[in-house]
Parts: structure tokens; C-alpha cells; sequence
């Protein structure tokens, strides 16, 4: 599911604001520069991969950088746990836990398997929807905190993209993460019954939790335009 965090919550007494505000700066400026690099190498693979008919190689070439920078969101439930962000632990819990298991429960034990697989391109198409789809939302997230967090202004533009872009890719981003899922679901069972259908059971909770998610985003924006309409 497509990740989603909020502003910089009011630091805590024992976290001086000067320190909190430099390292949520730091990880945002981290986070932007590495799924930038995620998506325009992925982007540059491609016309070439797909000229020659060959976009499973893609997988192999660019999943261990994806893995690396996914994984680094594990630090997003931190930060709401401890207050550093107001982003509530729940939601930011869910997003952050359907993309892990997507790239360690899925991509990292079958990717070879789905990804690429002799009688469909489905799994490549899926893999390729997850990266554009995460990429370009996080590029703009993580660069909109980034921006905010540097004392700046963030361009009216830039807001426009933060709290439009959703409606186009997270159903993008929602569709990929399932595909992948379901294709897991022979190889899964190969491994063992029970993880078959623990995925299955994954894929059920995506109905309400994707509603719930994609409307929290939703109102999110509603709350931004909001404010953005009185200040003018």
C-alpha cells in the first residue's frame, strides 16, 4: 500500500527541536535521494529491456536497491511510536507492513518465480507498477517534508502533486502490490499450505484496509486545501 506520513509533530521536551528537525530533515533528504535513484535507474532500464523483450532482467537488476531503500521506512513506525511525527502508528504501521511483505515475503523468496515467468508478463508488469508507483510517490513525499523541514516554503505546485498524484497511483501501486501477492500464492504453497493461506488472508485485509488508507489520504488533502484556502 502506498506509504503516507505527516508534518513534524512538537518535540518532546528530553528532544531538543534543533536535533529532532535535523534528523527528520536528514532521513527525508536520504529517503528522496535513494528512491529517486530507485526509480530513474528502473526508468532507464526499461526502453532498451523492453525493445529486446527481456523486462524480467530488470528484477535482477534493480530489486536489491528497492529492497534496501523500502526497508528503510521500518524507521517511519519509530518515529510515530515516539511522537516525532504525528502520523498515527496504525496507519503508518499498515503501509509500512504491506510493502515489507511485498519485497521480503514476496519479491525476496519468489521474485524468480513471478517475476518473468514463462507463460505470462503479469508479474513483470506488476513489479514494474509497484516501483513506478512507490518511486513517484515517494520522490514527492519525501521531497515535500524535505522542503518543510529545511524552513522553506514548499512550492504550490509541489502541494498540488502531494495531495493529488494519490488518486492515480495508489490504486496503481494497490493493483501491483496484489498481483504480486496472488502470483506468490502457488510458490507459496510449495513452501508451506499455511503461508498460502496466510496470503490469501492478506489479500482479503487489502479490501477495507486500502478504503481505509486511500480515505485517510483523502481527508488529508481536504484538510490541507483547506487551510491553504483560509491563508489566502
Amino acid at each position: 500500500m502506498a506509504s503516507q506520513s505527516s508534518k513534524p509533530a512538537a518535540p518532546r521536551s528530553t528532544a531538543p527541536a534543533g536535533l529532532t528537525r535535523l534528523y527528520l530533515f536528514t532521513y527525508n533528504t536520504i529517503s528522496l535521494i535513494l528512491w529517486a535513484s530507485v526509480f530513474s535507474y528502473t526508468a532507464s532500464l526499461l526502453p532498451s529491456h523492453a525493445q529486446k523483450n527481456n523486462l524480467p532482467a530488470i528484477f535482477g537488476q534493480t530489486f536489491s536497491p528497492l529492497l534496501l531503500t523500502q526497508s528503510l521506512a521500518l524507521l517511519e513506525v519509530f518515529h510515530s511510536l515516539v511522537r516525532l511525527v504525528r502520523a498515527p502508528v496504525t496507519t503508518t504501521g499498515m503501509q509500512v507492513a504491506s510493502r515489507l511483505l511485498v519485497v521480503w515475503g514476496i519479491l525476496a523468496q519468489f521474485g524468480g518465480d513471478i517475476v518473468g515467468g514463462a507463460d505470462t508478463q503479469i508479474g513483470d508488469y506488476a513489479y514494474l507498477g509497484c516501483v513506478a508507483a512507490w518511486g513517484v510517490t515517494e520522490v514527492i513525499r519525501y521531497g515535500f517534508f524535505a522542503i518543510t523541514l529545511s524552513g522553506n516554503s514548499v512550492p504550490a505546485w509541489w502541494t498540488w502533486f502531494r495531495y493529488n498524484t494519490f488518486y492515480v497511483l495508489y490504486p496503481i501501486g494497490i493493483s501491483s502490490e496484489c498481483t504480486l501477492i496472488f502470483q506468490a500464492l502457488r510458490p507459496a504453497a510449495e513452501v508451506d499450505p499455511l503461508f498460502r493461506w496466510f496470503l490469501i488472508a492478506v489479500l482479503v485485509i487489502y479490501v477495507p484496509g486500502s478504503y481505509v488508507l486511500y480515505t485517510h489520504m483523502i481527508a488529508q488533502r481536504r484538510k490541507v486545501l483547506r487551510g491553504k484556502k483560509r491563508s489566502d
